[in-house]
């Protein structure tokens, strides 16, 4: 592990430095995926490049709105002055009740009633927000999936207004906004005169319009990636969304496909590199930088502070590596950007896929490489250093795209009777008598139904352009909410109970699995219908293999 001073805390300091190496930004077209472009900044109606708003925590003292720094900003109050005069916490503490009382006094809040459960989301949506999501999906041109795509978003970010924030990031209001990214999206949808991300209605209006400028309804999975780049964001707002797709107005939600265009990076060293790095932490790289939008530039920088700080992992103990990591994030780093970088349902400090993807996301935060490498070891000749070294890792990358078809996971089509009907479009309609669960398999299963066969895919993430036998039926068993983690045919074999299920059944063994769900075979292989994921109605061969079911089902 590197010695290297202690990163300084004086924001000040942190910020002259900061701005001084952020490069000028140019707005790009919003293409999203989990990546992220080299210099980044507040985006433009052109496209859209922020990162978006983290997960809201409690304040311990009443949140007191900022300016909106939207087109109308609002004067402080008496109490608020007070609080930016006071002395003490205890001062400070007081000013902000009065400062509370005030601003309570001036607009009354805008009431949430205890929510209901939903019957697939942690909460109903307030009926009062559905007009106001239709009128700003309407505005915008969100397409039919716009009002539940807001509703999501809404859900996950503050749970319908029941927690405004600010988040550990700056975001805050209805929708969590980042100030900067409210200076050029707030809209004062209620002409109160003031664009408030604290008033529901303008902060849902701002985000149909940030959602529209980031090319909803076109690229729906990169809009909503563009709102907040994490895989798993974009996952739970789309399953919210399904669920509350016909409350607000869009029954047909789950019948449409989402095809992202996904960038991938395939990189080797400089030749003197070559046996320096690991595959392992390569591909690592590779991975975030692509998510993260770093371009080939990232993947060198990821790799010279990987050698900088533990020498790809070699110079550190076991006990370093479960603590920072093998690019020696601080504890502060992995506690707002940790990412499940590898998609096992963990996030490991010693896991390089993590720990990069992780280092990743601040990096892009910052909006410029620089910016980012001074943010991890606030000195300049870090910054330096790790840029020299990139240079001379440097080697050459191939670049690519590929599709990345996600649904929702939430039922579709139904239809009488105990067992799933095969359509002619080849997707599966669920029997209505089915559990929630069962449904939501064949719906998760219909998602993909139309991937290629690739060795491997499903397996380092649950979304891939592509599945094998035992990521298409993890990928099912996760859409049912039975599975976290994908699994190998050898460990499906081993998964559950043993026996043929009423409703789901398994069949593995060490180099093949597939899964019948209510009467309906889900496999790789089997017919014309081509090589990867598929719906057959032909029974099942059960000879070879081990049959088990998930419990309940």
């Amino acid at each position: 592990m590197s010695s290297r001073p202690r990163k300084l805390r004086a924001l000040a300091g942190a910020a002259v430095v900061t701005a001084a190496l952020a490069l000028p930004i140019a707005a790009a077209a919003a293409t999203e995926g989990p990546v992220q472009g080299e210099s980044l900044a507040a985006p433009s109606e052109a496209g859209v490049t922020e990162n978006a708003p983290l997960a809201p925590e409690v304040v311990r003292h009443p949140t007191i709105p900022q300016a909106s720094g939207g087109t109308t900003a609002k004067e402080p109050t008496k109490g608020e002055e007070e609080v930016a005069e006071a002395e003490t916490e205890q001062e400070a503490d007081e000013a902000a009740e009065r400062a509370g009382e005030e601003i309570n006094k001036a607009a009354p809040a805008f009431q949430i009633p205890s929510l209901s459960a939903s019957s697939c989301a942690a909460a109903a949506v307030p009926p009062q927000l559905i007009p106001i999501y239709q009128r700003a999906s309407a505005q915008y041109g969100l397409g039919s999936q716009g009002p539940a795509i807001l509703a999501g978003i809404n859900a996950v970010e503050t749970g319908f207004g029941t927690n405004l924030g600010p988040s550990s990031a700056g975001a805050e209001g209805w929708m969590q906004f980042m100030p900067s990214t409210w200076a050029t999206y707030g809209v004062d949808a209620n002409g109160d005169g003031i664009a408030d991300p604290n008033d529901p209605e303008d902060a849902i209006f701002a985000a149909a319009r940030y959602l529209s400028a980031a090319g909803m309804p076109a690229d729906t999975y990169g809009a909503i990636f563009a709102y907040n780049h994490a895989d798993w964001y974009v996952s739970e707002v789309l399953a919210d969304a399904g669920c509350y797709a016909t409350e607000v107005g869009d029954a047909a939600f789950t019948q449409a496909g989402l095809t992202p265009q996904i960038e991938v990076l395939r990189c080797d060293p400089a030749a003197a590199w070559k046996k320096q790095i690991p595959a392992e932490y390569l591909e690592a790289f590779e991975d975030a930088a692509a998510r993260y939008e770093l371009g080939k530039r990232g993947v060198w920088a990821l790799a010279a502070i990987s050698r900088l700080e533990s020498n790809f992992g070699r110079g550190m103990t076991k006990k370093e590596l479960e603590g920072v990591g093998p690019l020696g994030l601080e504890a502060s780093e992995w506690r707002q950007y940790r990412v499940d970088g590898d998609g096992d349902g963990h996030i490991e400090h010693g896991d390089v896929f993590d720990s990069a993807a992780t280092l990743a996301r601040e990096i892009w935060s910052k909006g410029s490489l620089e910016a980012g490498v001074f943010a991890h070891n606030q000195a300049e000749w870090y910054v330096q250093e790790v840029l020299r070294e990139a240079e001379q890792i440097e080697g050459g990358c191939k670049v690519s795209t590929v599709q990345w078809r996600v649904a929702p996971l939430a039922a579709e089509t139904t239809v009488q009777g105990a067992e799933a009907v095969l359509q002619p479009n080849g997707l599966a309609a669920a029997p209505a008598a089915a559990p929630p669960a069962v449904k939501a398999a064949i719906a998760a299963a219909n998602s993909i139904a139309t991937t290629p066969y690739v060795w491997g895919g499903g397996h380092a993430s649950f979304y891939s352009y592509g599945y094998d036998c035992s990521g298409a039926v993890s990928f099912a068993l996760y859409g049912a909410g039975l599975l976290d983690t994908p699994l190998t045919s050898g460990s499906l074999a081993s998964y559950g109970e043993p026996g043929p299920g009423k409703w789901i059944t398994i069949y593995a063994n060490a180099t093949h699995t597939y899964v019948v769900i209510a009467g309906l075979r889900w496999d790789t292989v089997g017919d014309a219908h081509g090589t990867g994921p598929r719906w057959h109605a032909e029974p099942p061969y059960p000879e070879g293999f081990v049959v088990r079911h998930p419990t309940g089902y």
